[in-house]
Parts: C-alpha cells; sequence; structure tokens
C-alpha cells in the first residue's frame, strides 16, 4: 500500500477532454485563481436559482458569500465549453481526509448531455487521486435525472434517507493502484 502523503500528492486525472453526447468538446480543469470573476458570472447566469437544497443562492452578494465559503477548502473543478465557464463540481473535504462531500452544478444549456455523469466520474478518479475513499451527496428526490447521472457514475442510495426530504448518495472508492 503506498503511504498516505503519496496518496494525497498522487497525479490527478486534469485536465480533461471529453465529448458530450452529441460530440460537443467540453473541458475539466482545476480552478485557478483567477477564476472567481467567471465562476460569479457563471452563478449570475445559472437557472433555477435555489434549486439545489437553496443552492446556489438567488443574488450576487448571496453569491459571494457562499463562494466565499466553499473555495476555502475542498477540490474546485471548471466545466468549461468554448472556453466559457457552463459548470462547477467540488470536493468538500470533511473531519476526515479520506471522505468528502460531492456537488456539481451544470448551466442548463449542458443539461441532459450526458456531461454531468462524466463529470461525475472525473471528479470520483479526481478524489481517488487525492486519497478520498468515500464521497457522498445530497439530492432532492424529485431531481431525477441528477440521480440518474450519481448512479451511473456509481453513486448508491443510503438507505436510511430514502424517504427523507433530501436524499444521500455514496460511492466507496478504492485506492489508486499502487
Amino acid at each position: 500500500m503506498r503511504p498516505v502523503a503519496e496518496l494525497l500528492t498522487a497525479p490527478a486525472p486534469l485536465p480533461a477532454s471529453r465529448t458530450d453526447q452529441f460530440g460537443a468538446p467540453f473541458e475539466v480543469r482545476r480552478m485557478a485563481a483567477d477564476d472567481r470573476p467567471r465562476l460569479e458570472a457563471f452563478y449570475d447566469d445559472f437557472q433555477p436559482k435555489r434549486a439545489a437544497q437553496g443552492l446556489p443562492p438567488e443574488g450576487k452578494e448571496r453569491v459571494a458569500r457562499w463562494l466565499d465559503a466553499i473555495l476555502r477548502d475542498g477540490t474546485h473543478l471548471m466545466v468549461e465549453e468554448g472556453g466559457e465557464v457552463m459548470g462547477h463540481a467540488f470536493l468538500i473535504h470533511g473531519e476526515h481526509a479520506a471522505e468528502a462531500e460531492y456537488a456539481i452544478f451544470l448551466h442548463q444549456a449542458l443539461r441532459g448531455r450526458g456531461v454531468g455523469t462524466q463529470v461525475n466520474r472525473l471528479a470520483a478518479e479526481v478524489a481517488r487521486a487525492e486519497g478520498v475513499r468515500r464521497l457522498w451527496l445530497s439530492v432532492e428526490p424529485h431531481n431525477r435525472a441528477a440521480i440518474r447521472s450519481y448512479q451511473k457514475a456509481g453513486f448508491q442510495f443510503r438507505p436510511a434517507s430514502l424517504f427523507a426530504t433530501e436524499v444521500e448518495m455514496e460511492l466507496e472508492l478504492a485506492p489508486p493502484a499502487a
């Protein structure tokens, strides 16, 4: 088994070029320090507001405060199409380095094209390369498209949450190959 320090510095599979189910290219990369204004513009254009457990928040000031909080930690991935930010996915590490919460927001123009499933799978690879052993997320039960996308990427329901207002899903990750 590889030492934990080596797992945490393992190279992640980014940047990555992919194509959607119609053959249109998109890129996934780590967020850069100067991406903040572009990310704020993405969330300003994102619809519907407050659709996923009240996120993203509505209004530029609220978005800025939310980003201040979530950008402090974790791993942030940018999804771009034609050089424009069209998605944001992130892994926020929990109390244990081997666990992270996952979230993804895709611009309405990308939805239904298989992009989310590919980003979900890529985010799992990134998490694995960082030494994360388990990803978890919560999703509203009526968001069937997101649930299907998460399932295609390997996430499974946490049984105790099936009848809650938010369904929890998780993905166990095997350690990277030595």
